[in-house]
């Protein structure tokens, strides 16, 4: 486990953010591509797109892990359900349902996160029990802050939390890693669980690969 140092916020003095700040002190190694600083910099980029509105998802009942017989079968789950729950609200500030291109829940990236977990690789890297440590920091922040987990709170304070966690190491680098799979959920075969109906190409024009995977023959069975 590698430690990382904080940056610089600002009203250092606060005790309760200085407070959760210690929670951000560590964080894992991951590969590199999107799962540095450059996953907030390819957000960023997208947020011209999708910019931060108020989630009308939230306001109906989504269900959370969505397969069919095109997709990957998922053998056990990795997260509990008031985890998931957790997860889902964060990646729809990260990916809204603002009517400009597919929410997370549109990617069904629950599903795709769940499958993507089971990777002998992400297991290694331990992705599965940083995201898991990373929900109860961001809860606690959010019960210290408001006195309600982050998943109950409006749009506006889960942006303001968002924001703050992205101002510390350890906290960008969940961020970050949440939305690596967040794209990869977005441009990947919708075989693995991700880009349900092709709706992630679809909004970026562009055309899958051929042929498309299937089970057995996976990039997974030729590692």
């Amino acid at each position: 486990m590698k430690v990382y140092s904080l940056k610089h916020r600002k009203n250092p003095n606060k005790p309760k953010n200085c407070q959760f700040e210690q929670h951000w002190t560590s964080g894992i190694n991951r590969r590199e591509f999107m799962k540095g600083s450059l996953a907030l910099s390819v957000l960023a980029g997208l947020s011209a797109c999708k910019p931060s509105i108020e989630n009308k998802s939230a306001k109906k009942q989504v269900k959370l892990i969505r397969q069919t017989d095109r997709t990957v079968k998922l053998t056990g789950r990795v997260f509990n359900e008031k985890q998931l729950l957790d997860i889902q609200a964060v990646s729809m500030r990260l990916f809204p349902d603002d009517g400009d291109g597919p929410s997370a829940d549109d990617l069904n990236f629950l599903t795709y996160l769940e499958w993507a977990m089971t990777d002998e690789q992400n297991m290694s890297d331990g992705d599965p029990e940083f995201i898991v440590k990373g929900i109860g920091w961001l809860n606690q922040f959010a019960n210290d802050d408001y006195g309600k987990d982050f998943k109950e709170l409006s749009v506006q304070k889960q942006d303001k939390l968002l924001s703050t966690t992205a101002r510390s190491d350890a906290g960008e680098r969940w961020m970050a890693l949440l939305i690596y799979y967040l794209i990869e959920a977005l441009a990947l075969d919708p075989f693995y669980g991700g880009n349900t109906d092709q709706v992630g190409w679809k909004w970026l024009k562009h055309q899958g690969g051929f042929p498309n995977p299937i089970a057995g023959k996976t990039y997974r069975d030729f590692e």
